[in-house]
């Protein structure tokens, strides 16, 4: 074959080459938009804010049978569990959170995430937000069961209500491992106290007692002030107890009746105003009750009990009285206070507002009372006139005291003034005295100072001239007489004077030697002359 019937082989190989490359090349991205495709549209998953994401591993390995009892029925791998499983496999923690299959402890925040769907489930909860004014309470579904009699999970492996509160606020719960329960805050306004009873705790050490000690189980002793409480409704229980004064009225069904020393039925209506004890209110809860069986158990049988003593001690006519009735309602509330008062209630006041005796003797017995007070009103107006009569004899009597005593008062006053001015008198001779006196001593001392300084400057002359004296007398004495030592005293006087003298040039005496040298020298020249 000729060369040009051949078709060319290397541009053909190319050709093809070139087309499985294109081809190759549009899969790839085929698949790789496929993936990121899937990926993006069907993988992801996104956790907005106030959200999170829990996932459950759907593949992998079982749990291990009889790792222990406590975790035979476990689907939450929560950190106690992996830990066990990892040692008895000798696998790392992280191994046995990814290769088990169960609901993963750790909850994931905000975010994008790509969980693989064929191996994981994701499940998305809502934050968990508590409110204001209420609490949150943990209910753990994994762990071991509660040993009796706890009943408040203390460890973090116990399945049960965890002792810890939530309070407001947002938290991340994985909502396939816990619950939350959410509970009412107690409010103890002003005026009351909560009364605290702990549901787990120690044995109490007494028995057979209202209140215990302490982190005892039971009813504690020691109450609440007023404010907010936030507790765990599974480890204690409180009850807010109203500790301000409550009053009570008995009226018409509640009024009390009870029949006199005369057998004739009396009724009374009154005003009970009680409270309870403030160091005694958890044991007047337990004991008694609320208020209404505080009422019903303490206050009224014995308000009743001792009105019906006490009353029964009186005639129906003593209770229309005022005197009575005050000194009746004075006795029931001493002995009311004081019964109550040892069972925990303190009695403010009991006021009887009305007593109402039977009707046959209520019309006999007001007319008598209005019969006595017309006697005593009638008495009342005696004594006032004997009252005035007296007043009138003790204004005169007061009136002839008074002119008494301003007599008195005169004659008292005329003595004082003449008193007085001898007082004065005597007072004035006594200071002119003084001052005589005062006077002859200056002068004494005057005297005695003029004397003292005259002494004195006498012996300053003496003393001045004894001291001049004195030298003179050793100087005569060394000279052996008076002569010798003038002699001595007169050169020594003129001697500086013919010093003086002899030296002067220019002195009178100076000119008596010039001319006796000038005459001393004439006859030598004269007698030259004649040589």
């Amino acid at each position: 074959m000729s060369q040009a019937g051949i078709p060319p082989m290397i541009p053909r190989n190319a050709a093809l080459r070139g087309s499985w490359i294109a081809k190759l090349v549009a899969v790839v991205m085929l698949m790789a938009f496929f993936v990121g495709f899937v990926e993006w549209f069907i993988i992801r998953v996104e956790v907005n804010a106030g959200q999170i994401l829990v996932l459950v591993n759907k593949t992998g390995r079982r749990l291990p049978d009889n790792l222990a009892p406590e975790f035979d029925d476990q689907v939450v791998l929560y950190p106690e569990l992996v830990q066990a499983i990892a040692k008895k496999t000798g696998r790392a923690e992280d191994g046995v959170r990814r290769d088990y299959k169960g609901i993963r402890y750790e909850v994931m925040p905000e975010g994008r995430y790509f969980p693989n769907p064929y191996s994981f489930k994701v499940v998305k909860f809502n934050a968990t937000v508590i409110g204001q004014n209420e609490m949150g309470i943990l209910v753990r579904k994994f762990g071991k069961p509660l040993p009796f009699p706890k009943t408040v999970a203390t460890e973090s492996d116990e399945r049960g209500p965890v002792a810890e509160i939530l309070r407001p606020g947002r938290y991340n719960i994985n909502l396939l491992a816990y619950d939350v329960q959410r509970f009412p805050v107690v409010q103890i306004p002003e005026g009351h106290v909560g009364v605290v009873t702990l549901l787990s705790g120690d044995d109490p050490k007494r028995r057979n007692t209202f209140t215990v000690e302490p982190g005892e189980k039971g009813v504690q002793h020691q109450t609440l002030p007023p404010g907010l409480e936030y507790y765990n409704p599974y480890l204690k229980h409180i009850e807010v107890v109203d500790v301000r004064s409550h009053k009570y009225d008995m009226l018409k069904d509640d009024a009390i009746h009870f029949p006199s020393n005369d057998s004739f039925t009396i009724t009374i209506e009154g005003t009970i105003e009680w409270a309870i004890r403030p160091e005694r209110v958890a044991e007047i809860i337990v004991a008694y009750g609320d208020a209404t069986d505080i009422l019903d158990k303490i206050i009224l049988p014995n308000v009743r009990s001792i009105a019906r003593i006490q009353g029964s001690k009186l005639a129906a006519r003593e209770f229309i009285t005022g005197k009575t009735r005050t000194a009746f309602q004075d006795h029931i509330l001493s002995e009311l206070k004081r019964e109550c008062w040892e069972q925990g209630i303190d009695i403010k006041a009991a006021l009887v507002r009305d007593i109402q005796p039977p009707a046959e003797i209520a019309n006999l017995i007001s007319q008598r009372e209005q019969a006595d007070q017309e006697i005593e009103r009638s008495t009342n107006q005696m004594a006032e006139a004997k009252s005035e009569a007296k007043l009138v004899e003790q204004r005169e009597m007061q009136s002839q005291n008074r002119a008494i005593g301003e007599a008195r008062r005169q004659v008292v006053s005329v003595t004082k003034e003449a008193e007085q001015h001898k007082g004065v008198a005597v007072t004035q001779a006594q200071r002119e005295l003084e001052v005589s006196k005062l006077e002859l001593e200056a002068a004494s001392n005057q005297a005695e100072a003029i004397h003292a300084r005259g002494q004195a400057e006498a012996n300053v002359v003496l003393f001045d001239y004894r001291a001049k004296a004195e030298p003179l007398a050793r100087s005569v004495k060394a000279f052996g007489d008076g002569t010798t030592y003038a002699q001595q005293f007169f050169l020594q006087r003129v001697a500086p004077a013919v010093r003086s003298i002899l030296t002067n040039t220019d002195g009178p005496f100076a000119e008596i030697f010039k001319e006796l040298q000038n005459f001393s020298h004439a006859p030598a020249q004269q007698t030259g002359d004649k040589r």
